[in-house]
Parts: C-alpha cells; structure tokens; sequence
C-alpha cells in the first residue's frame, strides 16, 4: 500500500516537473545580458579582500594598505554607479524558438498565437488532471483489492497471523526469517540492553552454556532470529545434548520452512528427555503446520497439557488443538 502511494505522489510531481516550462508567464523568459562590467567588479572585490587578509596577516603596513587600497576603491566605487545606471532586468526571449518577422515583445500579438497560448495552456491543465487522475486510481486500486490471508483492512500483514489460521503451505508466512524488514518491529531498548548485557556475559565466561543460552534468548526476543541461530549452535558445541537449544534449534528451522529438518532435531531431545515441555509444544506446533499431520499433533500437544498444564503456551496448545481437531474431522 505504502509503495502504491509513493509512486502515484511521483507520477504526480514528475508530471509537474515536465510540464513547467509551458507555464512560463507569456511564454516568454528572461535572459539577463551580459555585462564586462561585473567580471570587473568581482575582481575589484577581490583584491580588496586580498589587500584586508593581508593587511591581517602582518604582511602590509597600515600605510602601504591605505594607499594601495585607495585606487582600488575608487575604481569599484565608478564600476558600480556604471552598473546602477543601467536599465534593470534582462531582455525578454520568446520560451520557444520564434521564426523571422515574429512580433516583438511590445507589439501586437496575432490572433494565431493568441490562440496557440490557448490550447497550451489547456493542454497543460489537461495533463495535470489526468496526472492526479492515474495516481487517484492507482490509490484506489490497492484500497479496494482484495485482502490476503493475514491482512488487515489497510493492507498491511499481521505478524502470525497465517499461522494461527493454518497456512496451507506448511510454513509460518510470519517468521522472522520469511517476512520482510520493514514489517518488522525494531527492538525496544530494553531488549537492547538485554542484549548488551548478555555479550558482556559471553565476553567473560566464553564456555559458559548458561551465558550462550542467555544471549541467545535476549537475541530472539531482540528480533535477530539468525544471531540466535549462532549462539544456539555454540551451546551446541559445549553441550551437544542440549535440551533448551537443540528445541530452539528446532523451531528455527520450522520458521525458515524447513519442518522435516526441524522435525528430525526435536525427536532427538524428546528421545533423552520425552517430558521437556518445550519440545513436545515445538514437535506439536511442526506437525500440524509443518507436515499437516494433525493426529501426531493431537498426542504431542496433550502430552503438553499433562506435563505443564499450567506452561507459558498454554494458550497456543488449545488453540493448535482445537485446530488439529478440526482438520482430524474433515
């Protein structure tokens, strides 16, 4: 919606841009006259100021400045009564190429031409209508156009959306990594602290998995899902067993669709730990979205309920559920 309104104001202000030299006043343009007289003057000028730095700089006397800058003056002083002589303004030049024996501009003026203004002017009103015409229709084109899943009235997209609805593609259109920067939230300073924070942590104890873990977290909510990724991975390489970023891991590859993968990584936690709540919401999340298999989905999201009915996506396991048991039905 944004570029649509940004290319009609374009359209628009080119238009005026490319019609402006018409709208000169009786087509004619001032030309200012060229006089020998003001490349003097600023030359005069010049050596005025040259003689004053001097003069400043301790290279002349007071006496020598004086009587070096008296005829400079003085000649200045007739070059600009010269000037001040001279008839003001320029000579008046026909906007478009005139022919011989076209009137002067104090003359009378010939109907033909009179009636040449005319049109121009009219075709110059006419352009601009239909200039303000196309960027109107553009406007309304991407109002009244029909909305994707996840859009609102105004046609921006809500993030999460598609995935609360069931995107039939298998992959969360909302992700971090599939959406756009400008649909994007930019991280608050508080996440901005948090993340300062948590690099400082990492900087003292480089092998501490609780301060990779933690940096990843604050990197997450921060919005920068790929340097999460990265701090996950060396959790990884401290701990290859790790429950909390290998599940992470998981989730990550989901959003970036690949949900078979995702899959494969969340199954080798749940092997080691088959109660991690965090795991059973993850397997559950990917195989009713991921690989549309609701019933797989059913048992993940119970197992949920029964070991965390109080947990932090309880809200979002009996929504996920409501909407495998939809799918399970058809």
């Amino acid at each position: 919606m944004t570029a649509v309104i940004i290319t009609g104001g374009l359209t628009f202000v080119v238009g005026l841009l490319i019609l402006r030299p018409f709208s000169a006043k009786r087509g004619l343009l001032h030309v200012r006259a060229y006089n020998p007289d003001d490349d003097r003057r600023r030359e005069l000028l010049r050596q005025l100021r040259d003689l004053d730095d001097d003069l400043a700089a301790g290279k002349l006397t007071q006496a020598d400045h004086v009587r070096l800058r008296d005829p400079v003056e003085r000649e200045a002083a007739a070059v600009l009564r010269r000037k001040s002589r001279l008839p003001a303004g320029g000579t008046p030049v026909a906007a478009s190429g005139t022919r011989s024996g076209s009137a002067t501009p104090g003359s009378p003026r010939p109907r033909a031409a009179r009636g040449t203004r005319r049109w121009r002017g009219r075709t110059v009103t006419l352009l601009t209508l239909a200039g303000a015409a196309a960027s109107v229709t553009l406007l309304l084109a991407g109002t009244v156009s029909s909305r994707h899943p996840g859009q609102t009235i105004s046609g921006n997209q809500v993030p999460g959306a598609s995935l609360a609805a069931g995107n039939p593609n298998g992959q969360a259109s909302s992700s971090p990594a599939s959406s756009s920067p400008a649909s994007q939230k930019s991280p608050t300073a508080q996440q901005l602290a948090a993340v300062a924070a948590a690099e400082a942590q990492v900087k003292q104890n480089p092998k501490s998995v609780n301060a990779h873990l933690a940096l990843a977290d604050a990197y997450a909510a921060a919005g920068a899902s790929q340097l999460a990724a990265v701090e996950y991975l060396a959790v990884t390489r401290l701990d290859p067993a790790n429950a909390e970023a290998n599940t992470n891991l998981a989730l990550l590859a989901f959003e970036v669709g690949r949900a078979a993968q995702g899959k494969a990584m969340v199954d080798y936690v749940l092997a080691a730990h088959p109660d991690y709540p965090e795991a059973l919401y993850v397997r559950g999340l990917i195989n009713l979205v991921g690989l549309r298999q609701p019933k797989a989905a059913e048992r993940d999201l119970d197992a949920y309920l029964a070991v965390a009915p109080f947990g932090s996506h309880r809200t979002a396991v009996v929504t996920l559920l409501a909407l495998a048991e939809s799918q399970d039905h058809r």
